[in-house]
């Protein structure tokens, strides 16, 4: 028995209800929670109400109702709500609410009226008998209501319970005027009018649903999601469907919609090898849902996001003591570095490790490798707008470098995380560039960071590390200059702020001791902080007896030393990089570097020549890049003239070529064919060398 299409309806809502034997309203499963609040939708519906009774308003317009018109069977059908659910729901509030004020004045009469013709289907089976099944979240409370055992009701901060009781008393304080009757409640409740729009199984429920909620309060990409996959089901499979998967993707993650898309963009990341904008979320998971619908169907797509949340699980929110033992300190280090961008690349290798492909030792080792690689770019304050789509680009390689067989894949790791990124602005600082970065650096205004890092220290080879959640970062020499500090240290206000906020005057500190200590001098902080003598951190703080800027120098270096041995700086070996040594010989110009055979790549050296041309602004282009590379701090001048101060790594702009050229031009200062002016160990030009010449021409 297929609906036909209806034409939209003005009508009032009891005439609405009245006229809706054998159906039942259904708010699906992926529709939003019912929000309405007591003090402010609810009470504009009532307000409004209140002026129908008053005559002050003919009628009102409530808004538009649209549902989906299912039959179920000869007499029975089911109204799915696209749009309305909240008025609706409320309505229904409001008619049980006048439902137990004709109880308390013993109408017994009026009350099977009210509910034969309004509130249930008297003729229809048990499962539909009741006029509306709310949202799975509300259906209990609801239940109580229908049932009138508001005593059983556990859950009384629920909007169905709250806006239940404002509209109780509401109502029960018009009739106390004695001006208005329950009959003139209900009569009023018929010129509040809405407009229907039935939809039939043969419209697209989905494009009208997004379409609705495209000018309203705009739906996060999860809602659509979870919309997008339920919507077309039977209203009993989409609930089975919400409590198995969506209900335990909440659990696992967060109830919370953002938070939600988060995920699914992480997820989609994870999938696809690319970071979606955000507002293409939604987008990207249709295009997919529907390239891999034949392959898992709609409960194998189920299972495969809910196999990925509990990857993210793992990651962000598993009770550390739940974890695999072997990746618990890294996966601390990485929540407190509080990083989401490698997401995509943590979940896919941990489903690695879920199918046996790696063992826990590789997995222990990959997340303390993206720790260090955070941490070093976050104590340089190095942008992460730079990196932020890294992540999925890496996975990418690493599984195309791997071939299924996943035996090197810290080494794989390395090469696509640290060596392939060397020049560019993804790269991980050295320990020379690390040590150029940090050693006048405002290190107080990344404490946050500065503060994973002291921790660690604090906590290594420590055999008995103690509880720091007390501590704050704190300075030494205090942060307002006083004229006894300034006297102390013999120097001037500039140059007092120069070194106040460096990793040297910065410590570990109780906040009782800062309070304590506040802008006092140097020996009656010294005698504060013997409180935290047991602090390694602070153990050579306490043997110093005078505090000056030569202690901050050299608290400084020895503290970069610490980093660089926490956080040691690593590249993949040789036997995992094809690569050869290339040199440029050529007017008095000497530059060495490497080839990199997989990619065409080009690392020169640091020390590696620059020729200065007479006409430089013949060659514009090549000024600019080098100016950049200046800027940068990767080129500079000696007493021979300019060279690569640091390593720098060319990229192949096109499949299948190198980056020889571009790299001599950049180091002769011309346009250069890389193939003549690079040779091999032996002084042979490349271009003459046919087993290099062939990997390219492949």
């Amino acid at each position: 028995m297929e609906s036909k299409f209806q034409p939209p309806i003005r009508t009032g809502l009891l005439d609405f209800f009245g006229n809706s034997s054998g159906c039942q309203f259904v708010i699906p499963v992926y529709q939003r929670n019912y929000t309405w609040r007591d003090n402010k939708e609810v009470k504009q519906l009532l307000d409004d109400l209140q002026r129908v009774l008053s005559g002050e308003y003919r009628n009102h317009f409530l808004g538009i109702m649209i549902y989906l018109d299912t039959p179920i069977d000869f007499s029975a059908r089911e109204l799915s709500v696209i749009d309305g659910q909240q008025r609706l729901t409320t309505t229904f509030l409001a008619l049980y609410a006048i439902r137990e004020l004709l109880s308390e004045n013993n109408m017994k009469e009026e009350i099977q009226r009210l509910d034969g013709q309004y509130l249930t289907n008297p003729f229809s089976s048990n499962k539909i008998k009741y006029k509306l099944k709310p949202l799975v979240s509300d259906d209990e409370v609801y239940k109580k209501i229908v049932l009138n055992k508001l005593d059983e009701i556990k859950n009384t901060n629920s909007n169905v319970y709250k806006n239940y009781i404002y509209i109780l008393k509401y109502l029960r304080k018009l009739l106390e005027k004695e001006i208005y009757s329950i009959n003139d409640l209900l009569m009023a409740f018929n010129k509040l009018y809405i407009v229907c729009i039935p939809l039939s199984t043969e419209d697209n429920a989905q494009k009208i649903f997004e379409s609705i909620n495209s000018t309203g309060v705009k739906l996060t990409a999860s809602d659509l999601i979870r919309n997008y996959i339920l919507m077309d089901m039977k209203s009993d499979q989409q609930e089975k469907y919400y409590k198995e998967y969506w209900k335990e993707l909440e659990r696992l993650l967060s109830s919370d919609a953002k938070k939600l898309e988060s995920f699914f963009r992480f997820y989609l990341a994870a999938k696809t090898k690319n970071l979606p904008n955000k507002n293409a979320v939604y987008k990207l998971f249709v295009s997919w849902f529907n390239d891999n619908i034949e392959e898992y169907g709609v409960e194998g797509i189920f299972q495969e996001i809910i196999k990925y949340a509990k990857y993210h699980h793992v990651i962000y929110k598993k009770k550390i003591n739940h974890i695999e033992p072997s990746i618990r300190k890294p996966i601390k280090e990485f929540r407190r570095i509080s990083s989401e961008m490698p997401a995509p690349l943590l979940m896919e290798i941990l489903n690695l490790y879920n199918k046996d492909l790696i063992n826990s030792e590789q997995l222990s080792e990959i997340i303390t490798i993206i720790n260090t690689y955070l941490i070093r770019r976050a104590l340089c304050d190095l942008d992460t707008s730079s990196i932020t789509r890294l992540f999925p680009t890496l996975l990418k390689d690493i599984l195309e470098d791997c071939k299924e067989n996943y035996n090197d894949i810290i080494e794989v790791l390395k090469k696509n995380l640290i060596n392939k990124n060397i020049g560019n602005a993804m790269y991980m600082p050295d320990d020379i560039e690390l040590e150029d970065l940090i050693k006048n650096a405002n290190m107080y205004s990344i404490r946050s960071t500065l503060r994973v890092f002291f921790d660690k220290l604090e906590h290594h080879n420590n055999p008995a590390p103690v509880d720091l959640n007390s501590l704050n970062v704190e300075h030494i020499m205090p942060q307002t200059p006083t004229k006894k500090w300034l006297e102390e240290l013999d120097i001037d206000e500039e140059t007092y702020q120069r070194n106040l906020h460096r990793l040297g005057n910065l410590t570990l500190v109780s906040r009782k001791d800062n309070s304590i200590m506040q802008n006092k001098v140097w020996k009656y902080k010294n005698k504060i902080l013997e409180n935290t003598s047991h602090l390694k951190i602070n153990e050579e703080l306490l043997k110093v007896d005078k505090w000056t800027i030569k202690s901050i120098d050299e608290r400084t270096n020895g503290l970069i030393e610490n980093i660089k041995e926490l956080y040691p700086y690593v590249m993949a070996s040789d036997t995992i990089i094809p690569k050869i040594a290339i040199y440029i010989n050529h007017n008095d110009i000497k530059a060495s570097g490497y080839l990199y055979l997989d990619n065409g790549s080009v690392e020169i050296e640091a020390g590696s020549e620059l020729y200065e041309h007479e006409n430089k602004e013949n060659f514009p282009e090549i000024e600019e890049h080098r100016q950049e590379l200046s800027d940068e701090k990767i080129i500079g001048e000696n007493e021979k003239g300019l060279i690569f101060i640091k390593p720098y790594i060319f990229h192949s702009k096109v499949a299948n070529a190198t980056a020889l050229s571009s790299s001599a031009s950049l180091i002769l200062h011309g346009s250069r064919n890389g193939w003549v002016y690079w040779e091999d160990e032996f002084g042979n030009s490349l271009n003459m060398v046919d087993s290099i010449k062939e990997e390219f021409e492949r």
